[in-house]
């Protein structure tokens, strides 16, 4: 008898365990990684096989059997079973959670399958299908689809024949009748639209700087275990030409190739990239595909007939065998830690998928992560260089606006003199122009006059945004709505101003400046259909939009030669965030959205606008110079023991009942006292350690407060993880506790 072990698609930590099942006789082929149904309880549910046994302790009676597979093949590869395990122990997740990471969410309960169409088919040869024609005159009909039928020899779907000859269902049925075409079911995959007719490409002649790094790659995929690579290139260096050459080397070998975003507004561009060097063999996986699109997508990349994959975070998942390359575009970014059960690290499981089969993990970065960077100094990485841009480009002249002067001299608007001047001569020259503001909505938040009261969500601790579309107040942690007061509700005063301009805003007093200049907007509000992203782009492509508005999403990745002006606004708000971080996000989205300038034949300028020209994230940002500023930051914090030096955990307990919160978090403040007193040794890397309310309190109307400790970055870093996870578990009250490790945001 052979037995399979299953986990049980329910997400619950009472059945985060395996579960014996026989599998009769009809079902003995089946491998771990399938997907099948199962009885459990009282009710029949899905589940994975994780692994297969001859032997199995259950008494024979409690045994029940599999009852069907869910697919013809597994769903997982064996290198994604191991995976989901490694997860489960790497990040204290569900396992079913983990397996569920790996799968199109809509394949669970079989909400989705593929598309049947009937394609049509000559079945006589071009000379009988002429003759025919000429014998159907009086069934007009008949004879245009013989004719459309000349013209395809490849077949046609149905519904496209008869858009183009105007052929009836019952014409069609009666040409099959007679002999003339073949109808037959196929099925049809559903391709992204940013896939569709896109013209093949060549590769390019490298530049010196490209060369170098393809050959260091390309040398790397002939290693066992090869060290992973951290690439640094300035903004417009060559870095995609780097992957799609390096791409051509992995696929020559026989071996998978894995490119991940941080951004699904970058997609597009990528794929388009990608399809046009390598044709159907590119396939893309992102959130923002429909259920169809995705399930294809998948399949192809199961099949092994998409052997390149193009993606954001998930990616990192998809059922691609034989790695041979996976490259981590913009790897300092933040995007690619999940903020959502499981909390996974996107490069962490690509460099895990790496080891399994001794592919090459390529990070890349105009502005690396501090922590990385250092790590390639400390020969973890190895570091390749690109400081030169391609061909005849060079860096854009970065002029700093300090914004204090505008301000003394009477100028209280959101855009610089310089800016405005500047941007008439980039359009008046035909050009185009990015401006960055990273705040969405009209404006960033309302305000009395009178009392100096600001509107606050009703569920969180923060303010809500003006949005002028509807005339609505928006939470942008939560989502909640309400219409804008005519009167204070704290103190009945009818004065009620809006400040903190935002993307909305911005874009309205350029339509006012620039009354015959059409003007874009990128943000969570304009992105939010289906392919937005890609029309958005594309008209900006064409040149139908002349000035790009965004937050953060349009300033990394972008191509376009035409522009040569971007402008920077508010940068001040992030400079000076409650985190750690703070100045090497502000140094980066800076530098990478003055990349987006100066990339074709023309020289590129950007106007930066700030209230601290002093600071030393803007001074370096202005030179273009990241390794005075790496030089800086690592120092401080090296002094302040924070990472690369020292790790932040942080334990963030949530209820409704703020007492309930409160006290959930003191207990496992003290759970984990009372561990670390038996451990004097792992109580000797604690650098801090302190319960206190969340920065941000109260977040859909859940009260939070924090467990932080900052310890060594030395070998009781991860004891001292699972010790806080420990004292975590099995909470007596109904608070929710995460665990994050070295957070991508403090608040």
């Amino acid at each position: 008898m052979t037995y399979a072990r299953i986990i049980v698609d329910i997400a619950h930590s009472q059945v985060d365990r395996l579960f014996d099942y026989c599998l009769p006789e009809s079902l003995l082929s089946l491998t771990p990684g399938t997907r099948v149904e199962v009885p459990f309880g009282r009710s029949v549910t899905e589940g994975f096989i994780m692994e297969l046994s001859d032997t199995t302790d259950v008494p024979a009676q409690k045994l029940k059997s599999v009852r069907r597979a869910l697919e013809e093949r597994p769903a997982l590869l064996p290198q994604l079973v191991e995976t989901a395990q490694w997860m489960r122990r790497q990040y204290h997740c569900l396992l079913v959670d983990a397996l569920r990471c790996m799968v199109p969410a809509e394949m669970r309960g079989e909400r989705v399958r593929e598309k049947q169409i009937k394609q049509a088919y000559l079945a006589v040869s071009p000379e009988e299908a002429g003759a025919a024609m000429a014998a159907l005159k009086r069934a007009p009909r008949q004879s245009a689809a013989l004719n459309a039928l000349l013209a395809h020899p490849d077949g046609i779907p149905v519904c496209e024949l008869s858009a183009q000859s105007g052929a009836t269902a019952a014409a069609l049925k009666e040409l099959e009748k007679k002999g003339y075409l073949r109808l037959e079911e196929m099925r049809l995959n559903r391709r992204p639209a940013a896939a569709k007719g896109v013209i093949r490409d060549e590769a390019f002649s490298p530049s010196d700087d490209q060369r170098t790094a393809i050959k260091a790659v390309n040398a790397a995929m002939e290693q066992e275990q090869p060290k992973p690579f951290l690439i640094h290139g300035v903004t417009g260096c060559g870095k995609t030409e780097v992957y799609m050459q390096c791409a051509a080397q992995a696929l020559a070998r026989g071996r998978g190739v894995m490119i991940l975003v941080p951004e699904i507004a970058l997609t597009p561009q990528m794929v388009q990239r990608f399809t046009a060097r390598f044709g159907d063999e590119a396939a893309v996986l992102h959130s923002r595909l429909s259920a169809g699109e995705r399930y294809d997508e998948w399949c192809r990349i199961r099949s092994g007939q998409a052997r390149v994959v193009v993606g954001a975070r998930s990616a990192v998942f998809a059922p691609l065998a034989h790695i041979g390359l996976v490259v981590i575009d913009e790897e300092h970014e933040q995007s690619y830690r999940s903020e959502h059960a499981p909390r996974y690290d996107a490069i962490e499981v690509a460099a895990h998928r790496c080891a399994q089969e001794n592919a090459v993990l390529v990070l890349a970065s105009a502005t690396p992560s501090v922590e990385r960077y250092w790590r390639a100094n400390m020969g973890e990485y190895t570091l390749l260089s690109m400081p030169r841009r391609i061909g005849s480009a060079v860096l854009p002249f970065v002029h700093v606006v300090d914004m204090r002067r505008e301000l003394k001299e009477g100028n209280r608007g959101v855009l610089s003199r310089p800016l405005v001047e500047n941007l008439e001569t980039c359009l008046s020259r035909g050009e185009q122009a990015i401006l960055l503001l990273n705040r969405r909505g009209h404006s960033s938040f309302v305000s009395c006059r009178e009392c100096g009261e600001v509107i606050r969500c009703d569920l969180c601790d923060v303010s809500m945004t003006y949005h002028k579309a509807g005339n609505m107040l928006r939470c942008h942690y939560c989502h909640e709505e309400k219409p804008v007061p005519t009167v204070c509700p704290y103190c009945g005063s009818p004065y009620i101003r809006y400040f903190g301009d935002g993307t909305q805003k911005l874009q309205e007093e350029l339509a006012q400046r620039f009354p015959h200049v059409s003007v874009s907007r990128m943000d969570a509000d304009t992105t939010a259909g289906k392919d937005s992203h890609l029309q958005i782009l594309e008209r900006f492509r064409r040149g139908e939009d002349r000035i790009l508005v965004g937050t953060q999403m349009i300033a990394k990745g972008l191509d376009f030669p035409n522009v040569t002006l971007v402008g920077i606004i508010a940068v001040d708000s992030m400079l000076f965030l409650p985190d750690y971080r703070s100045a090497e996000r502000a140094f980066q989205l800076m530098e990478q959205v003055a990349g987006r300038a100066g990339r074709g034949s023309k020289p590129g300028r950007v106007v930066l606008q700030t209230y601290s020209p002093d600071h030393f994230a803007v001074k370096c940002a202005q030179s273009h110079d990241y390794q005075a500023f790496f030089d800086q930051e690592i120092t401080q914090r090296r002094a302040t023991q924070y990472p690369p030096f020292g790790r932040i955990l942080r334990a963030v307990v949530s209820s409704e009942d703020e007492d309930e919160a409160r006290e959930d978090a003191q207990e496992i403040y003290r759970r984990l006292t009372r561990e670390m007193q038996d451990a004097p040794d792992m109580e000797a890397s604690v650098l801090f350690f302190d319960v206190t309310p969340a920065p941000v309190a109260r977040l859909r109307a859940q009260f939070r407060y924090q467990v932080v400790l900052k310890v060594r970055a030395d070998e009781n870093a991860r004891k001292m993880e699972d010790l806080l996870f420990n004292a975590m578990r099995d909470l007596a009250g109904s608070s929710h506790a995460v665990l994050e490790t070295d957070p991508s945001a403090m608040l």
